[in-house]
């Protein structure tokens, strides 16, 4: 019971980080999105944490390629 909670929390924190990468920094919180969503999978939150995974992933290839866009 107590890791598929932890295993949601890690979820929502990989959700969360996505959301943050597509905005501020992609290099460091698109990793940190990543690492978030494969400690849900490894909690037993298999959906949550793939889906924080790829969300982490597109978002932050997103939010670098904005950044780029805007800088330069």
């Amino acid at each position: 019971m107590h890791k598929i909670i932890l295993g949601r929390w890690f979820s929502a924190i990989s959700f969360a980080m996505a959301l943050v990468s597509l905005a501020v920094a992609p290099v460091v919180f698109g990793p940190l999105g990543i690492l978030a969503g494969i400690a849900a999978v490894a909690k037993e939150n298999r959906l949550g944490g793939m889906l924080g995974v790829i969300a982490s992933v597109l978002l932050a290839v997103t939010g670098y390629y904005l950044t780029g866009a805007l800088w330069g």
